[in-house]
C-alpha cells in the first residue's frame, strides 16, 4: 500500500481490471454460443423447407398423373364400352387415394416441422436465458468481499463520530489531516 496515493486501498485495487475483462470474455463466448444456436436453427429451417420443397413437387406430380389420368378416362370412355370406363375409374380412385395421402403426409410433415422449429427456439431462448441468469448471479455473488464490507463498515463508523464530534475536534483532525508525513 502506498501511503503517498490516495487511490491505493489497503486491501488492494477495489476493481480488478482483469477479472473485469475475463468475465467480459466469458460472456462474450457464451453470447456467441447462443448465435451458433441460432445459425445451426436457421440451418434446421433450410432443411426442412428444402423437404416441404420436395413434397410439394411430389403433390404436383400426383396433380399432373390425376389430370392425365382423367383426361385418359375421357378419351377412352368416349371411344370404349362402360368396361373400359369402369377400368380408368378405378386408376383415377387409387391415384387420387395416392395423391390425398401425400397431401395428409405434406400437412403432418408441416405441422411436425413447426412444433420442432417452436420447440427449437424455445430451447435456445432458455438456454440462452439461463447462461444470462448464471452470469449475473456469479457477477453479482463475487463483486463485494468481505473485506469491502469490513472497510465500508468502518468508513460508517467514522463517519458518525465525524458527526458527532464539536467543532474544536474537527479543527484538530483537521490540522492532523493536514500534516506532512515525518520521513524515516
Amino acid at each position: 500500500m502506498n501511503d503517498n496515493d490516495p487511490t491505493s486501498h489497503p486491501q488492494g485495487d477495489f476493481f480488478n481490471a482483469d477479472r473485469f475483462h475475463n468475465d467480459l470474455l466469458n460472456f462474450s463466448k457464451q453470447i456467441a454460443g447462443c448465435d451458433k444456436l441460432v445459425r445451426m436453427a436457421n440451418i434446421s429451417l433450410n432443411q426442412i423447407d428444402a423437404r416441404i420443397a420436395e413434397a410439394a413437387k411430389i403433390e404436383a406430380k400426383a396433380a399432373a398423373i390425376v389430370d392425365a389420368t382423367a383426361r385418359e378416362a375421357g378419351r377412352v370412355a368416349a371411344e370404349s364400352a362402360s368396361i373400359a370406363v369402369a377400368d380408368m375409374m378405378g386408376k383415377m380412385a387409387a391415384v387420387t387415394k395416392e395423391a390425398e395421402q401425400v397431401v395428409q403426409a405434406i400437412n403432418r410433415s408441416r405441422g411436425q416441422t413447426g412444433l420442432w422449429i417452436a420447440f427449437y427456439i424455445a430451447c435456445t431462448l432458455v438456454m440462452c436465458l439461463l447462461t444470462a441468469w448464471i452470469t449475473q448471479r456469479i457477477a453479482k455473488s463475487s463483486a463485494i468481499t468481505p473485506e469491502i464490507t469490513e472497510s465500508i463498515a468502518l468508513g460508517e463508523k467514522h463517519e458518525v463520530l465525524l458527526r458527532k464530534a464539536t467543532d474544536k475536534e474537527r479543527k484538530l483532525i483537521n490540522e492532523i489531516i493536514a500534516r506532512k508525513p515525518k520521513s524515516k
